[in-house]
Formats: C-alpha cells, sequence, structure tokens
C-alpha cells in the first residue's frame, strides 16, 4: 500500500500556528490602542462641550451688544463671565480655565472659534 504525502506535516503545522499567533497579537496590539483613544476622546469631551460653551456665549453677546463683525473680533472669557453669559468654567478636575472665541466672517457667514486653556488641556489652534 503506497501513501499519499501531500497532507499537512509538522512543519506546516507549525508555521501556520506562528502566523496566526503573529496576527493575534497584533489585532490585540490594535484594539488595545483603539480603546485607549476612547478613552481620551471621553476626556476631551468634556473639553469639547466647554468649547460649545464658550461658542454659544459668544453669540448672545454679539447679538446683545449688536456688534458688527465686519472685522475680527476676539472675545475673552472673562468679558463673557463680566456679562453674565457664561459661568462655572472649570474642567473636570475644578481647576478655573481660561480663553476666548475668535468672531470672524467667512464668505459671508460669521464664525466662531473658541480656544480654551486649562491646566491639562489647551486646544490646537490651527493656521489659516
Amino acid at each position: 500500500m503506497k501513501l499519499n504525502n501531500k497532507g499537512w506535516g509538522t512543519m506546516q503545522m507549525l508555521l501556520l500556528s506562528l502566523g496566526l499567533l503573529i496576527a493575534l497579537i497584533v489585532a490585540i496590539i490594535f484594539i488595545s490602542q483603539l480603546y485607549g483613544s476612547l478613552d481620551n476622546s471621553k476626556k476631551n469631551s468634556h473639553y469639547f462641550t466647554m468649547e460649545n460653551d464658550l461658542v454659544e456665549a459668544a453669540q448672545k453677546y454679539v447679538y446683545l451688544n449688536n456688534i458688527n463683525i465686519e472685522e475680527e473680533h476676539n472675545i475673552s472669557y472673562y468679558t463673557l463671565k463680566e456679562s453674565g453669559l457664561i459661568n462655572n468654567f472649570k474642567d473636570e478636575y475644578g481647576n478655573e480655565c481660561n480663553g476666548y472665541v475668535r468672531v470672524y466672517k467667512l464668505d459671508f457667514i460669521p464664525q466662531y472659534k473658541s480656544y480654551i486653556t486649562c491646566n491639562n488641556y489647551k486646544t490646537y489652534e490651527r493656521a489659516y
């Protein structure tokens, strides 16, 4: 009786197992990085909310004071706080933050961009 030698051998099985193990390790690394970045986004969502609150207060300030935004304006957090439009501007650790809103027109549409600075966070300012 003649045996067919075209099946899986020990060497092929070890190589396949090694390849699957490497793929599993790479997948674990990518998944841990993904969940790490999700934790950072949860942390930054508080600052994102603070930036939105600052923009809303600046929009009210521009409306109430009838400010013409043909030119660029910077409205500070302290100005908004003194006007009573924003309060409790603290990060998730209870530290007081600072910031301002840049108001300008782009294609005849008012634009509001907020920038905040806290102990552990600073809004990234892009060059235009």
